[in-house]
């Protein structure tokens, strides 16, 4: 830009058109050097290795970004000045990233921070049809570390952040092949595949731990079973899978407490969302079918899907472990990367990608989108064992801590913007298919109630929060919805008070501590 402004001005009498321009170039550089200062970011030069091109999203049937996960940056341009954002969106670079100035009670709360937020980015909470938006977890706020952010102040002394729907970090892929090393380990991330989203993590467990758990496995094993979606109740397990398996809990060994603190570190999500080691064997000619490790409720309605919340509460990523090696055979396959098609053969393990068995790696993959929307691309099978055999383990991570809870409680909330229009609409009552938000407070100054959920039918009893002393928490719900708010955690304990959801767009339900004392 200084050169065109440049050719453009006239030249003084008596002196070369070359001398005017050499004596106006530093003055048009220092413009246009302080233009560019009030436009880019601090976070210039630190987008390279989390926001992702286009052309690495190969699938025509999705879309070709991160569903849910926006790499922003957040800084001032003065003491006293409103807080400035740039963000791109869905981890893409499609250009310029988008560029706002945030009102300056922005900084004023983290709830008030969060709103503006999720204003100037623009998205929602609803990202599916499954209902249910009460039980889906609020979006959470990241530093490049993974580290949970609390306060607008942490996000700005950050500056780089990252925003997943879904509610749970995220690790960017960047590109196949990419590998990012692991800040304060030894350890790299490779960067497998894109749709989905897998990783691989060599030299992960040590050799006297993949030993030590294998013989914790032997003496231990049964068949495997299969969770059957609707289409297939009646059919036996072994039609889908032939390995035998066991369960082991991390409170069995002082090892597997540690792998277990070494996942949640690797993956960034907090231990308690880490369900039981699941160990496998595989002998010569055993195999596990393609299919997906979390459950999609649309595939699980005869049942119901209340076990997984109607989508909301589902395994988030799998942790595989592979405990030996195998001589030939035995592959993690993944028929749906790079953009291939559903296989017609669930069995066959020819298209796609396939990871050998290394002993001590891990590969992990997500299966949901950053968004919390379930990813299909998670679809992998476990290759015949041609010769010797396999052992290895899952060991799945779930988006929501076990027992459900909300993740950092008092920390990522409902939002206030989701509220302030869902009240602002003309009507107190709720047209068809709107959701009620309901308010549950504890007026009890030292004992804790816990809250449950029963839906609109028999049988439903969900744990969902514990709320403390003197707190409150919220709920989108419907109207009929049942709520109890209980003395214990354990769903046999005695039933405190109990809340039936009315037709009004706001409710507040209120445990007395007069109450909580009498009962």
């Amino acid at each position: 830009r200084s050169v065109r402004l440049a050719a453009t001005l006239p030249c003084r009498r008596g002196l070369p058109h070359q001398r005017t321009l050499a004596a106006m170039l530093p003055l048009l550089l220092a413009a246009v050097l302080a233009s560019l200062a009030c436009c880019s970011s601090p976070c210039h030069g630190r987008y390279g290795e989390w926001v992702s091109e286009p052309g690495v999203f190969t699938r025509e049937d999705q879309p070709k970004h991160l569903q849910g996960l926006h790499v922003a940056c957040v800084w001032r341009d003065a003491s006293g000045e409103p807080l400035r954002l740039e963000a791109y969106k869905n981890a893409v670079n499609e250009g310029e990233p988008m560029r706002a100035a945030l009102p300056l009670t922005a900084d004023r709360s983290w709830r008030d921070f969060r709103r503006e937020l999720k204003a100037a980015l623009g998205f929602r909470r609803k990202t599916n049809d499954w209902g249910f938006l009460m039980l889906k977890q609020p979006f959470g706020i990241f530093n490049e570390y993974g580290k949970r952010l609390s306060s607008a102040k942490e996000a700005e002394d950050a500056a780089l952040i990252f925003v997943v729907e879904g509610g749970q970090w995220y690790w960017p892929p960047l590109r196949k092949g990419f590998v990012r090393k692991l800040h304060g380990t030894n350890l790299s991330l490779e960067t497998l595949s894109v749709q989905p989203v897998i990783f691989r993590v060599q030299g992960f467990l040590r050799e006297h731990e993949c030993e030590e758990i294998v013989n914790l496995g032997k003496g231990r094993m049964f068949s495997s079973p299969v969770s059957l979606m609707d289409k297939d109740k009646g059919k036996e397990s072994k039609e889908f899978r032939t390995s035998t398996q066991a369960r082991l809990d991390r409170t069995e060994s002082l090892m597997l407490r540690e792998i277990d603190e070494r996942i949640s570190r690797l993956t960034k999500v907090p231990a308690p969302h880490n369900e039981q080691v699941q160990i496998l064997r595989y002998e010569k000619t055993q195999y596990y079918a393609a299919h997906l490790d979390n459950w999609d409720p649309a595939f699980y309605t005869t049942e119901g899907s209340e076990f997984i919340e109607h989508g909301h509460n589902n395994r988030l990523i799998t942790v595989f472990w592979y405990l030996t090696d195998v001589s030939e055979g035995g592959e993690t396959n993944f028929p749906r990367t790079d953009g291939l098609p559903q296989p017609a053969d669930m069995y066959n393990c020819v298209q796609g990608l396939k990871v050998k068995p290394v002993k001590g790696s891990v590969i992990f993959w997500y299966s949901l989108h950053p968004n919390g929307n379930n990813d299909p691309n998670g679809l992998h099978a476990s290759c015949p064992v041609r010769v010797g055999e396999k052992w290895s383990a899952n060991y799945w991570v779930w988006n929501k801590a076990r027992p459900v809870m909300p993740p950092d409680e008092g920390v990522d909330e409902l939002d206030d913007d989701e509220r302030a229009e869902f009240m602002g609409k003309a009507s107190d009552k709720l047209q068809a298919g709107e959701e009620a938000l309901a308010v549950f407070v504890n007026d009890h100054a030292a004992k804790s109630a816990y809250l449950f959920f029963l839906g609109d039918r028999p049988g439903v009893d969900r744990f969902m929060v514990e709320i403390k002393p003197g707190a409150r928490t919220s709920m989108w719900t419907s109207p009929g919805h049942v709520w109890l708010l209980r003395a214990e955690q354990d769903p046999s304990s005695k039933t405190l008070d109990r809340f039936v959801v009315t037709d009004d767009r706001r409710q507040e339900f209120v445990l007395r501590a007069q109450t909580r004392d009498e009962i």
